[in-house]
């Protein structure tokens, strides 16, 4: 381990490696202090750069990028740029993955070239196809199913899926597509992310911890009737979530008669699709048996 040459510094002694190094401080990490490669937040990537172009091209839109090669590079894109796909497939189907890359000859790359590329790796085709390996260095973007029948990518059975990750800017909250792409992540104490559906998280003792509010439901009945032997009445709900109401509120009378005003209600057992309410007589202390019984109720579920 070494001080690298600064940049930008009087000495310009610093190579584009102690410029990558020093760039990391600009670009969120987790906490290996691995970088977070993507696609900067735009209104366009949000809605997807990717999109079929004339004949069997895919189009590009403009895009700003941090991608790793022995660390960030930043790669911009200012307009829409084409690359073309092999034909469709003699039979069954084929996923091709679009990237980008900043090829590089210089040790430790071995790149044929130099220079930025946008690149497209043709799969292979089969009943059930599997998306490609994304080259070393380069940042996959979107991949392309692309049936046996296609004549073009506007053709029908022809699906485009976004696949770029969003890059951040250090100590920024970070942007993930799915829960999968989430828990991928390692991240540092405190962190904190959203999905693209708009839940968010932070991370506590290395776990994602949900900050964003559960949608609350609530059902409410009376019941009229008469309680068991017990002095059990049952109450009945539909779960919105297939578990039981985290808070059930019972209000008894009107009473049938001025003798069972000392009445309460328990909550004996709650269940997901109904409750167990129980009477006791206040004055006495004692479980009711087969009383008549009058009460409003509210299940609240979080």
């Amino acid at each position: 381990m070494t001080l690298r040459n600064g940049f930008p510094a009087v000495s310009d002694a610093a190579d584009q490696f102690d410029i990558r190094a020093a760039l990391r401080a600009t670009t969120a990490q987790d906490a290996n202090g691995n970088i977070k490669t993507g696609v900067s937040i735009t209104a366009k990537s949000l809605t997807g750069l990717v999109t079929a172009g004339n004949g069997m091209n895919s189009d590009i839109a403009a895009f700003d990028a941090v991608t790793n090669r022995y660390g960030p590079v930043w790669l911009s894109n200012d307009g829409t740029i084409s690359v073309k796909h092999a034909a469709a497939p003699s039979a069954n189907s084929r996923i091709d993955l679009i990237c980008i890359k900043q090829n590089e000859t210089a040790s430790p790359a071995s790149d044929p070239t130099d220079g930025p590329e946008a690149i497209i790796v043709t799969g292979t085709p089969a009943v059930d196809p599997v998306t490609p390996a994304t080259p070393e260095g380069a940042l996959a973007l979107a991949r392309v199913t692309i049936p046996s029948t296609a004549t073009s990518m506007t053709s029908t059975g022809v699906i485009y899926e976004q696949m770029y990750p969003f890059t951040a800017s250090a100590g920024a909250d970070l942007l993930f597509r799915s829960e999968t792409e989430k828990d991928a992540w390692t991240p540092w104490e405190g962190q904190k992310c959203r999905l693209l559906d708009g839940n968010e998280y932070q991370a506590k003792s290395g776990v994602w911890v949900s900050l964003t509010p559960l949608p609350t439901s609530v059902q409410s009945g009376v019941f009229i009737g008469s309680s068991n032997e017990n002095g059990i009445c049952v109450i009945s709900y539909q779960s919105p979530n297939g578990k039981a109401p985290g808070v059930i509120v019972a209000t008894p009378g009107p009473w049938p008669s001025d003798g069972m005003r000392g009445l309460a209600i328990t909550i004996w057992e709650n269940g997901v699709d109904s409750a167990q309410m129980r009477l006791m007589n206040t004055r006495t202390g004692e479980f009711g048996t087969r009383w008549p019984a009058r009460f409003s109720w509210v299940a609240i579920w979080n």
